[in-house]
């Protein structure tokens, strides 16, 4: 089932129907994307039937990743009402500013009822940004002082660095040194702000590495591709639930032993 509130940007799935600064140097050190890291779990728990708002842009709403994940938790038992708030672009910036027209949505959703977990996903441009401190924090600051107010709890998604990573005139830089500087970046104000975490990014790192022949991107090598959605939403679904994906049912259009490969790898990253 799903409804359109305010303006199509926003979405109802309902789960029963369904180690550097920011400021980087010229040579970005790429970090270990098997590092052992203690990802921070909810508190409290999550309950019977959670309230979940994922708010951020096209790598959001790409492939309906909030109703994969909605769908992932109902093949688990879980009861749970999950909401979108996207457009294409749209950066947390402008999530913070009570003028612009999401921005206004944004916060009427913050006044207008309860939420347990509120995602937030920032243009990935802005995330691995050497100025990310400037670009991206104060908003993300704004954003969850707002979500706590409300009696939430903000999970930042970490998205996924471009395929090729990016040129800029003759200077090369690689898709795991953006996913680093991505990554350095989300932990950061993670951790500043006592949030939690979606390592969505390095769950495609590590499946990249592991499974070469796995295609996580879509054509223009940036978007995820539906098997790279599922991935995100695998490992946002071992966050907030704490509990692992693997044997989840619900596969969408995936082959099952590829969607298998996907789920282990979320759980390991998250939970092992």
């Amino acid at each position: 089932m799903r409804k359109s509130i305010g303006v199509a940007a926003i979405i109802l799935t309902v789960a029963a129907l369904a180690g550097c600064s920011s400021k980087n140097s010229e040579s970005d050190s790429i970090m270990d994307f098997y590092a052992e890291t203690e990802w921070k779990a909810p508190d409290p728990v999550v309950g019977k039937k959670p309230r979940i708002l994922f708010v951020g842009n096209s790598h959001t709403f790409y492939n309906d990743l909030t109703g994969t994940f909605a769908k992932i938790a109902y093949a688990f038992g879980h009861k749970s009402d999950v909401y979108e708030l996207s457009k294409g672009y749209y950066t947390l910036k402008r999530y913070a500013n009570p003028e612009d027209e999401l921005g206004a949505l944004f916060d009427e959703a913050m006044v207008g009822g309860k939420w347990d977990f509120v995602i937030l996903q920032e243009n990935s441009s802005l995330a691995f940004s050497p100025d990310a401190d400037e670009e991206m924090f104060p908003y993300a600051r704004t954003l969850d002082e707002k979500v706590k107010a409300a009696g939430g709890q903000t999970a930042f998604l970490m998205t996924w660095a471009p395929k090729e990573g990016l040129k800029d005139g003759f200077k090369k830089t690689s898709r795991e040194e953006l996913q680093s500087r991505m990554a350095e970046n989300y932990m950061t104000i993670s951790k500043e702000l006592d949030d939690l975490l979606i390592p969505a990014g390095i769950s495609f790192m590590r499946c990249a590495d592991q499974y070469p022949e796995i295609e996580l991107w879509d054509t223009d090598g940036s978007h995820p591709s539906e098997v790279g959605s599922y991935l995100a939403a695998c490992t946002a679904y071992a966050v907030v639930f704490q509990q692992s994906p693997e044997n989840c049912t619900y596969t969408g259009n995936l082959d099952k032993e590829e969607a298998m490969k996907l789920q282990k790898i979320a759980a390991e990253l998250v939970l092992n």
